[in-house]
Formats: structure tokens, C-alpha cells, sequence
């Protein structure tokens, strides 16, 4: 057997094999019927701060970068630096 049948025997395998049934619905539904909400644990706390204060830090910074990116490229803003050095 070759590398090619031994691959098409490895894909017929996995066709034929069916993922495993799983019903969550009851959970769910007891959940949303008592109205209560599971309590962060505090790995989820920490990275719920975690991406809270990286998104408080990216939206400045990327502001700043579209600031600084759209200065020098602003055409007028190049024409009235070189008249004014030129009127100096």
C-alpha cells in the first residue's frame, strides 16, 4: 500500500466516522428558566480585565497613529508649510 492509498483509507475513516451526539439544551433551558447567571470564576474575571484595559490602551494608540499617519499625508497641509518656509 502506498502513501496515496493510505491516505484516501485514512480519509474514508474519517468520513465515516460521526461526531458524538450531545444535548446541552436542557442545561440551557434550567438556566434561563431560574434567571440566574453563573459566577465568573477568577480566571475569567482576569481576562475580562485583561481585555479591558488593552482595548482602553489600543483605541488612543490608534487614534494617535491615524493622526500621525494623515499629517504629513495631507497634500494642502504640504502646499502651506512650503509657502509659509518660503515667505520666511
Amino acid at each position: 500500500m502506498n502513501l496515496e492509498e493510505r491516505i484516501l483509507a485514512i480519509a474514508c475513516h474519517a468520513r465515516a466516522e460521526a461526531p458524538p451526539r450531545v444535548d446541552v439544551t436542557s442545561g440551557v433551558l434550567s438556566i434561563l428558566a431560574a434567571g440566574r447567571v453563573p459566577a465568573a470564576t477568577f480566571s475569567e474575571r482576569a481576562w475580562m480585565w485583561m481585555a479591558a484595559l488593552s482595548s482602553a490602551v489600543a483605541v488612543p494608540v490608534a487614534v494617535l497613529a491615524i493622526t500621525v499617519y494623515m499629517s504629513p499625508a495631507d497634500p494642502l497641509t504640504e502646499i502651506v508649510r512650503s509657502i509659509s518656509w518660503v515667505m520666511q
